[in-house]
């Protein structure tokens, strides 16, 4: 298959699983690369809204994406589940960002809610998605080698973002309770990403500030947990915890 059979591939099976279609949409304004929102069972459709920056690797963020949507569809009903805000976190954001901000003259007035919500955003997101999204793209990289040069492109892409969570701008941004838990979880994507390659260099930013452990041990509860779709929810209430991002987000059935 050339590249946009293969596409459309993934999107056949997710249709064919699900009994529902596949909305591919193209938006500039959408800050990430890719994803997918899965149909409530009183949707009639699955949603993949992809940012046309990235269009260049869009059959590997199709692929991706569609997988992580499988996951979710074939997991049994009971072990379906999403990730929540618990009700103290906004709150709690708030307070961190204001104590740190207080003093940083280029911070607007009003503004702090507002970057907290942005940075509470982004953790919730990173866990849901990041623990399971190794398991896919090593599946993608094994069983796909024609999406190997995209998913490459890719994947550096979010790689060369993810380090600026251990660099100065970022700690002058938020708080260490915050940043610490987002620098884990990047540490730990370099480090599977630069086992998969065998380029060490990957890791290395991430060794040199002192997250080395932290991502040993998430990849040891990573590879801990057994890969079926079923277990996908223990997986990320397991990096909650040891990340303490459990005191602010919680797992429920979906």
């Amino acid at each position: 298959m050339d590249l946009k059979e293969l596409q459309q591939y993934f999107i056949d099976r997710v249709e064919a699983t699900s009994g529902k279609r596949v909305l591919l949409q193209s938006d500039p304004k959408f800050r990430g690369h890719a994803t997918i929102r899965v149909a409530q069972d009183n949707q009639p459709a699955h949603f993949l809204l992809y940012n046309p920056a990235h269009e260049a690797v869009l059959p590997y963020l199709v692929a991706f994406q569609c997988e992580f949507a499988l996951r979710t569809i074939l997991a049994e009903p009971e072990a379906q589940f999403n990730l929540v805000a618990k009700p103290n976190m906004l709150d709690e954001f708030v307070k961190l960002m204001g104590n740190h901000l207080k003093n940083d003259p280029t911070m607007p007035a009003g503004a702090v809610p507002k970057f907290s919500k942005l940075f509470s955003d982004g953790l919730g997101h990173q866990l849901r998605s990041m623990p399971v999204s190794m398991r896919i793209d090593r599946k993608l990289h094994d069983k796909y080698p024609e999406l190997r040069d995209l998913q490459r492109k890719s994947i550096d892409s979010q790689l060369q973002e993810n380090v600026h969570s251990i660099g100065p701008i970022a700690k002058r941004s938020a708080p260490i309770e915050i940043i610490r838990p987002n620098a884990m979880m990047n540490a730990a994507f370099a480090k599977f990403f630069s086992g998969l390659w065998d380029e060490q260099p990957i890791f290395a930013p991430y060794i040199a500030a002192g997250y080395a452990q932290d991502a040993i041990k998430l990849l040891e509860i990573h590879d801990s947990i057994p890969n079926e779709p079923e277990n996908d929810r223990q997986l990320v209430d397991a990096w909650a915890l040891y990340t303490g991002l459990d005191k602010w987000f919680t797992t429920k059935k979906r």
